[in-house]
């Protein structure tokens, strides 16, 4: 059998059933082959970036690996974004490359390129996957396909990349006279069992406890497992984004999130703990702050993560981590449940008590509801509002930037509910190539893209993919006419000097409902407070995609936030000392 032919029969036997990509010379063959494959979709998007987004978010939604095929040069050096995405968030993704033909190929040679558009794929991105690897040898297709497969999924997984020459792909190959590779089965730490009983008393006899949920607990995604675990411990908790949907909003002791832009409640709950279990958290200085000498200063942390390096990292760097339990999540939940059966709960009422004495008298945040009148809306009341539109199983992908944060923070998630976004690589444009990959990965779930104006920019053209494969994505453009978390970040540090922010300080952004109207998309736009429900309403009870442009305030705020140099329960706006120091004190 013709070698590309091969490659897309071995993704489908492995689960996935989607391919993504944009067409190329040096692809054409693994396309065909795709194209032709009857259990194998395909979805041509505007923009290489954007194919890996969809693989991105396709893995997310369903847990099945995501793949991806573009063509060489240019084609393989659009993918980096993507392909980032799913690195840094740990997202096993299989990245095909087009590649010229063997004998084009440059080796050894002193020159910049032979071939036609040959690029060096390899060296490129040798730092943001698990494995890379050309192929040289038709033959050794099997052993490739079985490396990249098991270094994409096994410890902490990420994306594999494999690159094919054009001549390679049409050659013709006997399955059935390949060598394959073995993967060699990681034997669970036998310090496993001791470490999570002995994790078990610290939290019996804490006075302070509290768990932090991070995204490792999705990738692969233990929510079930998780919940049962938490809800036999029973503590407070808290959730970096990454973890928002793996507990409702409503779940006993759920504090909110914490962090830079997080809850002021998730910080002092944080900073005043005796015992910090993070569980799937690597613990990033958008959680920490930049002091981390000041992080949860007087608590015993503990981590479990599959990473050993995320939790060496510290030492020496100001956090302490004192217990470090090195296993894949599922390991952890199976020996917890075993050990539970001994567990004590940690007398914890005083703690609770302080916990809602926070949460009673820290400052709240959140704007007045602006007059009809004003012409936007704000962010927190419209977010909370869409909360309530939302399906019971709605999927939902967020972008970056303001819309994140206030996203993340007012989001009242139920238990079937999903919240997606790249939460580490925080690139704008990623929520609608996401989205796309989502909506195929779940035909019969419902979409929605959360993303600001900015974002949309940078990946206007997938609308048109959006509207070829008529997918029922609901879009919400926070369209606040700029880059608001960086006028914002210019305000705080540079005297609001703006530069490339908005329109006056030289950004040019487009007319989006007028743009979506072009490509064929319905539009709604809602600019008053009181339209909200109504239009939000209308929008979801349309069957195909449809884009709701939100008018929101140009110089709303993301608050609370914490200025560099401060501690994590001191962010601004700013509480006076003595209000701080009298919250402090318990």
């Amino acid at each position: 059998m013709k070698l590309s032919d091969y490659v897309i029969e071995d993704i489908y036997s492995r689960g996935t059933r989607h391919v993504f990509g944009m067409s190329g010379g040096a692809a054409v063959h693994l396309f065909d082959s795709a194209a032709k494959h009857p259990g194998v979709g395909t979805t041509f998007v505007a923009h290489e970036q954007s194919a890996a987004m969809a693989a991105d978010g396709y893995y997310r939604v369903s847990g099945r690996l995501g793949a991806c095929v573009v063509t060489s040069g240019p084609g393989a050096t659009n993918l980096l974004t993507g392909v980032c995405c799913s690195y840094y968030d740990s997202v096993p993704a299989l990245m095909l490359t087009g590649q010229v033909a063997t004998h084009r190929l440059k080796g050894a040679r002193k020159v910049r390129q032979v071939g036609f558009q040959e690029t060096d794929a390899l060296s490129i991105y040798s730092s943001v996957t698990k494995y890379a690897e050309q192929l040289r040898d038709p033959n050794q297709v099997a052993i490739t396909l079985d490396r990249a497969y098991a270094e994409a999924e096994e410890g902490r997984p990420g994306p594999v990349l494999v690159d094919i020459p054009d001549d390679l792909q049409r050659a013709n190959v006997d399955p059935g006279n390949m060598l394959r590779y073995a993967a060699t089965a990681k034997p669970t730490s036998e310090n496993l069992p001791r470490q999570v009983v002995a994790l078990l008393k610290e939290i019996s006899t804490a006075k302070r406890p509290v768990f932090i949920l991070g995204g490792g607990c999705s990738t692969p995604r233990k929510v079930d497992e998780l919940r049962e675990f938490l809800s036999r411990v029973d503590i407070p908790l808290v959730q970096t984004w990454a973890g928002l949907d793996l507990i409702p909003h409503d779940w006993k002791h759920r504090i909110g999130t914490f962090g830079v832009y997080g809850s002021r409640l998730g910080n002092f709950v944080v900073q005043h703990a005796d015992l910090v279990v993070c569980l799937g958290t690597r613990l990033s200085q958008n959680l920490t702050g930049g002091l981390l000498d000041a992080f949860a200063s007087g608590a015993r942390i503990v981590m479990v993560d599959a990473d050993r390096g995320e939790m060496d990292k510290f030492d020496g760097y100001g956090i302490e981590i004192s217990g470090r339990i090195h296993c894949l999540m599922a390991d952890f939940l199976r020996e917890a449940m075993v050990a539970l059966t001994e567990f004590h709960p940690p007398a914890i009422a005083p703690w609770l008590a302080t916990i809602d004495r926070w949460r009673n008298e820290l400052p709240d945040d959140i704007p007045e509801e602006p007059a009809d009148s004003a012409g936007y809306v704000d962010a927190h009341d419209f977010v909370r509002k869409l909360s309530a539109v939302l399906s019971d199983d709605e999927i939902v992908f967020v972008d970056t930037g303001g819309n994140l944060t206030w996203t993340c923070n007012n989001l009242r998630v139920k238990p079937r509910q999903r919240v997606l976004s790249a939460w580490n690589f925080t690139p704008m444009g990623y929520a609608v190539p996401a989205g796309i990959g989502g909506a195929v990965a779940a035909p019969g779930l419902p979409v929605t893209c959360i993303i600001g104006d900015g974002g949309l920019q940078l990946c206007l053209g997938e609308l048109a993919t959006v509207v070829r494969h008529q997918l029922p994505l609901k879009i919400i453009l926070f369209n606040n006419h700029a880059h608001g978390i960086q006028k914002q970040t210019l305000e705080t540090w540079l005297d609001a000097n703006y530069a490339g922010v908005d329109s006056d300080s030289g950004l040019g952004l487009s007319n989006f409902p007028e743009v979506a109207k072009a490509m064929g998309l319905p539009v709604i736009t809602i600019s008053k407070s009181s339209e909200i429900n109504q239009k939000l309403k209308e929008a979801y009870a349309m069957s195909g995609p449809v884009i709701c442009n939100i008018e929101i305030n140009p110089s709303q705020k993301l608050y609370p936030v914490l200025k560099a140099g401060a501690e994590l329960d001191n962010q601004m706006p700013l509480m006076s000392a003595g209000a701080l120091n009298k919250l402090r004190s318990y």
